[in-house]
Formats: structure tokens, sequence, C-alpha cells
């Protein structure tokens, strides 16, 4: 099965790109969609979304910052873990240059391939 490619992208011959369920570029894609949607943005799943927006000008050094990991761990096993096997996140946030830095390294169950994920959120 096909699903639309995210961001949104046509092909060359001005049809649209797609990603195959389950693949490694699709399951990147419901990574970082699931990591930038707030909890409560989706009418249908209210309760789908992670809490970084929440807590992104709480972030820092710390307990926020150990706090955001932990409850990230727990948003991508509960929405992603029959996809994808997480092996490390890490949560950084620079105060200096005001950017949270979100590292996730992960293994796609149905290619057994590893991939990593950087989000970097500027917070001016």
């Amino acid at each position: 099965m096909s699903r639309l490619a995210f961001p949104f992208a046509p092909a060359i011959d001005g049809r649209s790109a797609v990603a195959a369920y389950g693949s490694a570029p699709h399951v990147r894609q419901m990574l970082e969609l699931l990591i930038l949607t707030m909890a409560g943005e989706r009418v249908i799943r209210p309760d789908l979304g992670s809490p970084v927006r929440q807590l992104l000008f709480g972030a820092g050094e710390g307990a926020a910052a150990i706090a955001l990991e932990a409850a990230l761990q727990a948003t991508i096993n509960q929405w992603l873990g029959d996809v994808l096997e997480l092996h490390e996140l890490v949560v950084d946030f620079d105060g200096a240059e005001a950017v949270l830095e979100i590292e996730v390294t992960y293994e796609v169950r149905s290619t057994r391939t590893a991939d990593q994920l950087d989000i970097r959120k500027e917070l001016t």
C-alpha cells in the first residue's frame, strides 16, 4: 500500500511522490510527524502527539530535559512500537542559542535497517 509522502512533493512527472507503508522513508515521516504533533491537535485522535511543544519553552538542563526524554520515549513506543524499535533518544537544550535538539536512533522492523532522525527547533 502506498501513501502520500510528507512533506508533499510532486514527482518530476507531475504526479505525487509516495512512500510504501512500513518502508524506511514512511517510518521516518511518521516519527517526525508524531514528535512535532502536539497532543490534542488531531480532532479524531486527541491523544496522538508528543509533549515537545508544551515543554519547548520549559526545556532546559536537568529535570525538564529528562522528563521530555521519558515522555517522548513512551509516546514513540505507544504509537510506533509496531513499526520501529527505539534504540536511543537524546534530548539536548542549548541555552546560548535557544535551540532544542532531539536525536532519535531506531531500527525499522520491516526492513531491519537502522536510521537516525535529528530534529532541531529554535525557540526564537
